[in-house]
């Protein structure tokens, strides 16, 4: 079957659930602009694909799925507050869907609220994503977690999440950029670990064997606070590496079709 039949099969079976025409040829052409739509999506064309379900929105009751890929479009584009508004109403009723799916959009809606700066938000977003993504996803999870609780200058969650990542990091992590994000991470364990440790000098943190100091000496590590945020420029132009190619979301819907 081609991939354009199926992109309009899937569109139309989608598009009857939760939404109402007025007319048969409106039906028809709804649904190829749906099609269209999807298209766009599959291809991460994310502004295409959210005209025209901007316009979809303002026509019919979208169900929650499509609020969902809505969610996702606006993200690409920079819009995190609308995003975030999109995938936070769409979630709660998105737990029948697969669990890679469902990262999908755990994960955008932690990092919208995430770059709002709502850190506090973002967690349990992060964490959702963690019981659903890929073993060799969860490093860039345990990371931007690491983030937020460093943020929040909670500084011994922070620093055991960096380990976290660090080790999902040394097990799956051979490309450069993950090899850069690696180096980063032990840097800002090492700075959470030392101002943990200066807040509560009677209860330190082991100081176990591991390879987050390679040896270093903890005390050249100790910064401030500004200074250690101010480092952290170059990791958020770092590529965050979504749990889920998006594309894959519709892959999946259009195998659904195919076994019926």
């Amino acid at each position: 079957m081609a991939l354009k039949g199926i992109i309009k099969r899937l569109a139309l079976c989608l598009l009857l659930s939760g939404m109402c025409f007025p007319v048969s040829a409106q039906k028809s052409k709804d649904s190829e602009e749906l099609g269209k739509a999807l298209d766009y999506f599959a291809s991460a064309k994310y502004h295409e694909a959210l005209l025209i379900f901007q316009r979809l929105e303002k026509e019919y009751n979208l169900n929650p799925r499509f609020k969902a890929y809505l969610g996702l479009c606006y993200y690409h584009e920079w819009d995190y507050k609308t995003a975030a508004r999109h995938l936070e109403a769409a979630i709660p009723y998105l737990d029948a869907f697969a669990p890679h799916e469902r990262s999908v959009y755990y994960f955008t809606t932690a990092e919208s609220l995430f770059n709002m700066r709502q850190y506090r938000q973002a967690i349990p977003y992060y964490e959702k994503t963690l019981a659903v993504c890929y073993d060799r996803e969860k490093g860039d999870v345990y990371y931007r977690m690491g983030l937020c609780y460093m943020f929040l200058q909670v500084w011994r969650p922070a620093y055991d999440l960096y380990m976290s990542a660090e080790k999902a990091y040394q097990q799956y992590g051979a490309r450069e950029e993950v090899q850069a994000r690696l180096a980063q991470t032990r840097r800002m364990a090492v700075a959470c670990r030392a101002n943990y440790e200066a807040e509560q000098p009677l209860d330190p943190l082991s100081k176990e064997s591991d390879n987050t100091t390679e040896n270093d000496n903890v005390t050249t590590q100790l910064k401030s606070i500004s200074t250690i945020l101010k480092s952290l420029t170059s990791t958020m132009l770092l590529q965050s590496l979504q749990p889920i190619a998006v594309k894959d979301i519709i892959k999946e819907e259009e195998r659904k079709i195919i076994r019926k």
